[in-house]
């Protein structure tokens, strides 16, 4: 089930984003029908971007992560809380926006993939999945990011030649996903490379993340339309031997 999501578009390192209410969320929300409102993850990610932002320091992206949550580096397969404190500033995400987010029918897991850009104006992709906590809230699992390689030229990537400038985007349409609510009539397809796969409780999602040779995989399969598909089907350099010569 697809559905029409709006998100905040939030604007790129050196300059700051339009925010919204609480109660414009709930109405975004209440537009959704049933527990599953791919619209609960897009406020999220806001409010930890503005969590980041306000704190100036990306750790506080940890304040949103699940115990044992993880990070897919090209280096390897880190815990987040160990890796995340380390990045310099070089690596660290100055601001970033969803434009994917698929969800299961029960609305506990959900993926988001979207545009993020650096501390030094770089921008690139990303993925992040994300569980329903105890408290209602959402929190991270799974996180993997890269930079565009090569990079686009600056008029092209949001950057903008005044870092002091503040640049108000309007709203833009997220594309939100709901898997089937009719249990998958077969066990999700089976996928070759990765780690083992992560399934939601009620068995409409499901994604393997890992390393296949050279590269990171991110693959994620929804029960829509009475049928499996793969719905995310991301691939990142990476190198394990920078893992293997720490």
């Amino acid at each position: 089930m697809r559905l029409a999501v709006l998100a905040i578009a939030l604007a790129l390192a050196g300059c700051t984003s339009r925010s919204y209410s609480d109660d414009h969320y709930q109405r975004l929300m209440r537009s959704a029908p049933g527990a599953a409102q791919p619209s609960r993850i897009v406020a999220r990610e806001s409010e930890m971007v503005r969590a980041v932002q306000d704190e100036g320091r990306f750790s506080a992206s940890l304040e949103f992560a699940a115990s044992g949550a993880k990070v897919l580096s090209a280096s390897g397969e880190r815990l987040a809380a160990e890796y995340v404190p380390g990045l310099d500033d070089s690596e660290m995400v100055a601001a970033w926006s969803p434009g994917l987010v698929w969800m299961s029918c029960d609305g506990e897991f959900a993926v988001s993939q979207g545009r993020f850009q650096n501390a030094t104006g770089d921008v690139g992709s990303y993925l992040t999945s994300w569980r329903r906590a105890r408290d209602g809230d959402y929190e991270w699992l799974h996180n993997a990011a890269a930079l565009d390689d090569p990079q686009p030229p600056r008029e092209a990537s949001s950057a903008v030649s005044d870092p002091n400038a503040i640049v108000v985007e309007g709203l833009e349409s997220v594309d939100g996903n709901v898997s089937d609510c009719t249990a998958p009539t077969s066990a999700a397809p089976p996928v070759a490379e990765g780690s083992a796969a992560t399934n939601s409780p009620d068995g409409t999602l499901s994604w393997r993340w890992g390393y296949s040779g050279s590269a990171r995989i991110f693959r994620l399969h929804a029960f829509t339309e009475g049928r499996w598909s793969l719905v995310v089907d991301e691939r990142w350099p990476a190198d394990l031997r920078a893992a293997a010569n720490q």
